[in-house]
Parts: structure tokens; C-alpha cells; sequence
């Protein structure tokens, strides 16, 4: 990440935390070194946020906001909450931290009164999984489509013939008992879905995609349609 991009990050770890946290624990969530952190806090000090503390002691943001409270209505805030706690409960264990991290920031951020409303909320999702993920696979699939890389997969299908792929991966879809990965498949030649239940390993190769992902999904949007049966 950019030192910008650290110090808006550095920001929120301090304001989600209500006691002083150790420049050890900031330098290892944000895995840098103990003198970064240093010098992250003296820059934001120096850009007006209230920093108190010192090394050796740990370091807390005053309850003052730096930024002002986001302005969601409360049905937009909990339409938020209801999504993100879907994804804790429902998806792999890094977006599952993610989205529990970006709870905690939309609760620091929010006025005094909405964060009341978010704790009282009544809204729930389904805490368990119906089928089993595997992390790993799931957390390199996010990769390979954020990086626009193509992968290598051995598959099983639904005869249970094992065959390896190389894939364009494009798109993933989370459905109730599965999730499904889109890609352009170079055995077949054409586009073709891959449930991750069935993706035996999945390895994230050098190649970059030949085409802009954009325009794959666009392709494979028009493929979808041609698929799809006239209901007149």
C-alpha cells in the first residue's frame, strides 16, 4: 500500500481501538517496522490528529473524530451490516476477516446515535455454512481475478473425472450451496463454470490474461444472454 493509504489505515486502527495499543502490535497489523510507526504517528500528529501516548506506552486517538461521521441513513447502514455479516458467516476466512474488520470501521465512524442502532439490530443471516470452503483455494481464485492472471486447476467434475485446466478467470459467483468461478477455459475453448467445491488445487500462474478482464466479462455477459431461453 501507499504511505497515504498506511496512514489512513494507521488512522482507523487507532480509532477502533478505545485503549492505547503498543507501536509492536500497530508495526505487525500493519507489517512494517517499529520506526515506521514512529515516524506514521509524528506525520499524523503534525496533520492535526490528536495522538496521545508515547513508545514504550502505546498510543490511543482522542474520541474527537478527525473526519466527520458518515451521513448513511439507517436503513442504507443496515443494509450494510446484513451484507457484510452474510460474508462473515458465508465466504472464506479472509474476506470472513475482512468484512468483520470493515464492520468494526463503519461502527467508528458513524454518529453516537447510529452505532446504538447498530448494536440493537435485529437483523440476521444464517451463521453456518452450507458447503465446505477451502481458504486457500478461495484466497488465491481472488487473487488471480484481481490481478488479472490466468490459473492453472485440477478438476473434478460431476462424473468424478479429474482433468487439468487452464483458466481466464473473470467472475465468481457466491450462490446458497455453492460458489462458481467464470473462465475462459483454453482445453475447452470456450467459456465454462468451475464450482470451487470441485476445484481440486489452483495455481495462480505468471501469465497476465491476453485480454483486459473488462472485456472477457463483456464477452462472456453476451454468452450468458445467447444461453439464456426467450420466455415470450
Amino acid at each position: 500500500m501507499t504511505r497515504t493509504q498506511r496512514l489512513l489505515t494507521l488512522l482507523q486502527i487507532l480509532k477502533e481501538n478505545r485503549y492505547p495499543i503498543t507501536a509492536e502490535v500497530l508495526a505487525d497489523k500493519l507489517q512494517i517496522s517499529v520506526r515506521s510507526i514512529y515516524r506514521d504517528i509524528e506525520s499524523l500528529r503534525n496533520q492535526g490528529a490528536e495522538i496521545t501516548g508515547e513508545a514504550g506506552i502505546g498510543y490511543q486517538l482522542k474520541s474527537g473524530l478527525l473526519l466527520p461521521p458518515l451521513t448513511f441513513d439507517i436503513n442504507e447502514l443496515e443494509a450494510l451490516i446484513l451484507g457484510l455479516r452474510w460474508v462473515e458467516s458465508n465466504t472464506d476466512k479472509e474476506l470472513s476477516h475482512s468484512a468483520l474488520r470493515a464492520i468494526n470501521k463503519i461502527n467508528a465512524v458513524v454518529t453516537t446515535q447510529h452505532q446504538t442502532l447498530l448494536e440493537q439490530n435485529t437483523l440476521f443471516v444464517p451463521t453456518n455454512q452450507i458447503i465446505e470452503v477451502d481458504h486457500t483455494i478461495a484466497k488465491d481464485m481472488r487473487f488471480s481475478l484481481r490481478e488479472e492472471k490466468k490459473a492453472k486447476i485440477d478438476y473434478k467434475d460431476a462424473q468424478k473425472q479429474l482433468s487439468t485446466r487452464i483458466i481466464w478467470p473473470i467472475a465468481v459467483g457466491y450462490f446458497q450451496d455453492s460458489q462458481v468461478i467464470a473462465a475462459w477455459c483454453e482445453l475447452r475453448q470456450s467459456y465454462r463454470h468451475f464450482r470451487l467445491d470441485r476445484i481440486i488445487s489452483y495455481q495462480v500462474l505468471s501469465d497476465n490474461l491476453p485480454y483486459p478482464k473488462s472485456y472477457l466479462l463483456s464477452r462472456w455477459k453476451k454468452e450468458i444472454l445467447k444461453e439464456t431461453p426467450d420466455k415470450n
